[in-house]
């Protein structure tokens, strides 16, 4: 039997993490950076990070621990793995109870040696005798995959905690070494720039002060990279908390600020505040060659007077940054199965990847609470994926728009309460074929061990039957499943949405 420490690590999760998933877009209009993206091997083809921040590592609970499945022509395979925690990791740190090492992951060559890197947080690591301060480290690849790993030195440690709560990677002052964005609990934004030796030391830092609220609750909940006005710099999209001039009612309102790269890094110069949500994703959805911006917004309304069921926002991007063309999807746009009920969740995951090949980004929505109703009753809270494509017009909401849940013709798993599939999602071409392929994170798959299910590419659209679709369970590469380990809560160039862990209560 489980020990059960959930209400534990909802507890010290929902402390730290209220933000939401940021993942970056494969091929187009990426972050802007380097070639070797997600590839920690160097064999050409790559590779898929999992993060599992309330794993056991030594016995200790809520450590984390991040496994890393190799890529290959047959996709990942549990075969072929990797499992680091903060004891085999290198450098200062180690396993402590909740340091939740994985919640925040982000992927870039930041040594610039041709093999990717993976750069993992742990929010609530003690440093020296700050409490909570957080610390980033980063895990260097090689031939042989992730090897070795050296601590990032939090530059003001004495002025935030959960130092890494929010990660992003891209080349963001154009100089084509890969830089490092770091978020923490105040409304101060670090980048790691110039590239970043072994030893873990930067070229450069720089540090951009954003009108966000700074508190321990609050801060920089989210990071996405990408480049949005094709001047090969990666351009910056931050999230956090706000209050406007113009409120009244003595709240603050969650905010988007578009910081532009230049060759200073993100910068106020061209700066814009963007619609308020806590997913998003960069890529080039038409086809122009600017990347566009897709911002989740969970709790956000179908019509004025709807359900609670949740958005997605879409910004067109142009040589200015983000435009004024925009485009709401919600469970009622077009052929998307389900209809918007409150709190489903629609849009808490986006991701973007070419799964047809078209040169244009398709796009993928979690709906992490979708509720199913079956000859057994109802099954709560199971989730389900939605893909849609992207045409020269933008998204479409039409004929193609494909619906997955684990009781979907060839997936695996089962049709229980509480999965939450599609709470975390990365499109990657993680078997070589020059076409994305989608990861689906599910942190309460096996009361809480979690699982993460990849549907690959037919060559047209996302499938369940073809070769290649696989669950990975992070207790079949060695993952200590005492607990609540929460496997597949974070995905590499993610963050995970909001409260981890806090969702099972």
């Amino acid at each position: 039997m489980k020990y059960n420490h959930r209400a534990a690590l909802a507890a010290s999760v929902v402390a730290v993490l209220t933000g939401s998933l940021v993942t970056t877009a494969t091929g187009t209009a990426a972050a802007a950076g380097s070639e070797v993206q997600s590839d920690f091997n160097g064999d050409g083809v790559r590779d898929l990070a999992v993060g599992a921040p309330g794993a056991r590592a030594a016995g200790i609970h809520g450590a984390g621990a991040v496994i890393t499945y190799y890529g290959g022509s047959d996709g990942v395979s549990p075969a072929r793995h990797t499992l680091i925690d903060q004891n085999v990791v290198g450098g200062p740190g180690s396993a402590e109870s909740y340091d939740l090492f994985g919640a925040a992951t982000a992927t870039g060559d930041f040594d610039d040696d041709g093999f990717a890197d993976l750069a993992v947080s742990s929010p609530r690591e003690d440093v020296g005798g700050d409490a909570n301060g957080g610390t980033v480290q980063i895990l260097w690849g090689a031939a042989q995959g992730l090897a070795g790993g050296a601590t990032v030195a939090d530059p003001e440690p004495t002025r935030h905690d959960h130092f890494g709560a929010a990660l992003a990677a891209g080349d963001f002052d154009g100089d084509g070494k890969d830089d490092l964005a770091v978020g923490s609990t105040s409304a101060t934004l670090h980048v790691f720039k110039k590239g970043i030796s072994k030893s873990g030391k930067p070229g450069a830092v720089t540090a951009r002060g954003l009108p966000l609220r700074s508190a321990t609750d609050a801060g920089i909940f989210n990071l996405t990279a990408g480049d949005v006005n094709k001047d090969s710099r990666a351009d910056l999209v931050v999230n956090g908390l706000n209050r406007t001039a113009s409120a009244t009612d003595g709240k603050y309102h969650n905010v988007n600020y578009y910081l532009p790269g230049s060759a200073d890094g993100p910068t106020a110069i061209g700066s814009r505040r963007m619609p308020g949500g806590v997913s998003g994703a960069i890529g080039d959805i038409d086809g122009d060659g600017f990347g566009d911006i897709v911002t989740g917004v969970y709790w956000g309304r179908a019509t004025p007077d709807g359900a609670i069921g949740g958005k997605v926002l879409v910004n067109y991007g142009s040589a200015n940054g983000p435009s004024i063309r925009t485009q709401t999807i919600t469970q009622e746009s077009g052929s998307i199965r389900g209809d918007s009920e409150d709190w489903d969740k629609f849009g808490e995951a986006v991701a973007l990847g070419d799964i047809d090949g078209d040169g244009r980004m398709d796009l993928s929505v979690g709906t992490p609470r979708e509720n199913f109703r079956t000859a057994e009753g109802m099954r709560y809270n199971k989730g389900t994926l939605t893909v849609l494509y992207g045409t020269s017009k933008g998204v479409g909401t039409g004929e193609r728009t494909q619906y997955f849940h684990q009781a979907s013709v060839g997936v695996p798993g089962s049709l229980s309460s509480g999965h939450q599939w599609g709470a975390a999602l990365l499109m990657n071409d993680i078997n070589g074929d020059g076409k994305s392929d989608v990861a689906v994170g599910s942190q309460w798959d096996d009361n809480g061990d979690g699982s993460v299910t990849v549907l690959p590419s037919d060559g047209r659209q996302a499938s369940a039957t073809v070769p290649g679709v696989v669950r990975l369970r992070g207790k079949e590469a060695g993952m200590d499943p005492v607990g609540y380990p929460q496997f597949g809560a974070a995905l590499h160039n993610t963050r995970k949405v909001s409260e981890i862990a806090s969702d099972a209560n």
